[in-house]
């Protein structure tokens, strides 16, 4: 009866066995995984234009309801509806037959008036004429000459010109029609350029200045933007709204935009320092936005951070980070609180992404199948 002799020992063995198995697999958990590689920049004020999106209104620089002079009867309409017209054009002619007859007349009395004082300018100076006529006929000429320069002048009014160079609307009278000196005729715009109105706040007036350049599209053209500046800035604050009226110039050489038109506007206000980072590093939860910053023992903090200003793949970070801060910028899902990362230095522009761990310091310890 030897049975009883082996089963202690069998038992013996194999709780040995089982204990270095227990070893191994606890020294393999205490390894873990190696830190994830991730992509870390160093955060450093940069070179920022500030970018203002805002909605803005076309108006034409110089706009007006022509009227006559004075009242009279349309004798011809001398343009199309909505052409080009040049300053001094011809817009309206009115009956002109009485006003060209008094010139005449007062041409006819200067004319005489003119030889009489020459006349007496010769007697004169033979003493056949006292000096007292001679200044009687200087004095008449004057008169004729005025009465003759007010003719001329009242024949002119009965020509309605265009008072700059634009386009004109519709027109509101026909040829006959009776008008008076205040009635509307029709309106003109100056198209080129064109004034571009819209305000900003003024907690950014400091940027804002004379000949900063801006972009703007219309609705009517998508794809389509038109380059200007500002001429002007207001030089006081709306105390309703706390912003401020800016004007600015537009080019519209071929009379595409129109009076009246909104526009979207992208100003440029100004360079400024700031904290920028690639879009991608921005990580946003219902808590708000953040990122993970690598700090001490290349272990990740959630950092919460306040955005500013965006800009194609830029944002601004206007607080919660400093000069110096390593910053996620790719492999933020890879990230826990506190968690070890590998810092790798970030790839911008697109660059290939940082390389994997070798596999020797991949390989656990005690390794094996």
């Amino acid at each position: 009866m030897r049975a009883p002799v082996f089963l202690p020992l069998a038992c013996t063995f194999a709780i040995t066995a089982l204990a270095g198995c227990g070893e191994r697999k606890s020294e393999a958990g205490a390894a873990g995984p190696p830190p994830p590689a991730v992509e870390v920049l160093t955060v450093a004020k940069q070179s920022f234009e500030e970018q203002a999106d805002l909605l803005g209104e076309l108006q034409a620089e110089s706009s007006v309801l022509v009227r006559s002079e004075v009242p009279g009867v349309v004798e011809t309409v001398d343009f199309e509806e909505g052409q080009g017209v040049e300053r001094g054009q011809v817009l309206f002619r009115l009956r002109d037959r009485e006003a060209a007859a008094r010139l005449r007349e007062a041409e006819a009395e200067l004319a005489l008036a003119a030889e009489d004082f020459d006349r007496t300018t010769k007697l004169e100076s033979r003493n056949a004429a006292a000096a007292a006529q001679l200044d009687k006929a200087r004095a008449t000429l004057e008169m004729a000459r005025a009465r003759a320069d007010l003719r001329r002048v009242e024949l002119d009014r009965t020509l309605i010109k265009a008072p700059f160079a634009g386009r004109v609307g519709a027109r509101l009278v026909s040829p006959g029609a009776r008008i008076e000196a205040d009635d509307q005729l029709v309106r003109l715009d100056a198209m080129d350029p064109l004034a571009l109105v819209f305000t900003i706040p003024e907690v950014v007036l400091p940027l804002a200045r004379v000949g900063a350049e801006f972009s703007l599209d219309v609705a009517a053209f998508p794809g389509r933007r038109w380059p200007g500046a500002i001429r002007f800035i207001a030089p006081n604050v709306d105390s309703a709204s706390r912003r401020i009226l800016i004007k600015g110039r537009v080019p519209n050489p071929d009379g595409t935009l129109l009076p009246g038109m909104f526009a979207r506007v992208q100003a440029s206000l100004g360079q400024r320092e700031a904290l920028l980072l690639p879009d991608d590093a921005i990580v946003a939860d219902p808590e708000g936005s953040f990122v993970w910053r690598v700090g001490a023992e290349d272990k990740a903090e959630r950092v919460a951070i306040e955005i500013g200003t965006r800009e194609p793949g830029r944002v601004e970070v206007k607080s919660g980070l400093r000069e110096g801060d390593r910053v996620v910028v790719a492999g933020t899902h890879k990230v826990h609180e506190g968690a070890k990362v590998r810092a790798m230095p970030a790839m911008i522009g697109g660059a290939t992404p940082a390389p994997p761990a070798s596999p020797a310091s991949t390989a656990a310890p005690g390794g094996g199948a």
